[in-house]
């Protein structure tokens, strides 16, 4: 490695112009610095006036009509792979079927105990009210 990238003779400072950072800047000001680039400040932020929140109402707050569509959709996937029985037996891809028909019946369930939940609801509200 050559030897002009030493420093052994680096005493630390530069004759030039001493920096202390504490005391100014060592930039004389009829140099320019600081220099003006020209910005002004920032605009004051304006005051945002709070808006009120949305209310949103569920569409359907028992979900009862997801139940029915979900379980809609299986009973749709049973009938239509019926047809293919014979192809989906020779790959032995039968469960699809049997899977389709198991969601539809875990689904009738679902049904039936959300709308007794939407019934008991509604029952303690009306309790709740005549008293």
């Amino acid at each position: 490695m050559s030897d002009q990238y030493r420093d052994d003779d680096y005493s630390g400072g530069y004759p030039e112009q001493q920096y202390d950072g504490y005391e100014g800047d060592y930039y004389p000001e009829e140099a320019g610095y600081p220099q003006d680039y020209g910005y002004d400040q920032p605009p004051a932020e304006e005051p945002v006036e709070p808006r009120p929140e949305p209310k949103i109402e569920l569409v359907d707050e028992d979900g009862i009509r997801a139940f029915e569509l979900a379980t809609l959709g299986w009973l749709v996937g049973f009938v239509a792979l019926l047809p293919f029985w014979g192809l989906l037996s020779d790959r032995g891809w039968t469960w699809w079927i049997w899977t389709c028909l198991a969601a539809f019946g875990i689904g009738a369930i679902g049904i039936e105990l959300t709308r007794r939940r939407k019934a008991r609801r509604l029952q303690a509200e009306e309790l709740g009210q005549l008293r």
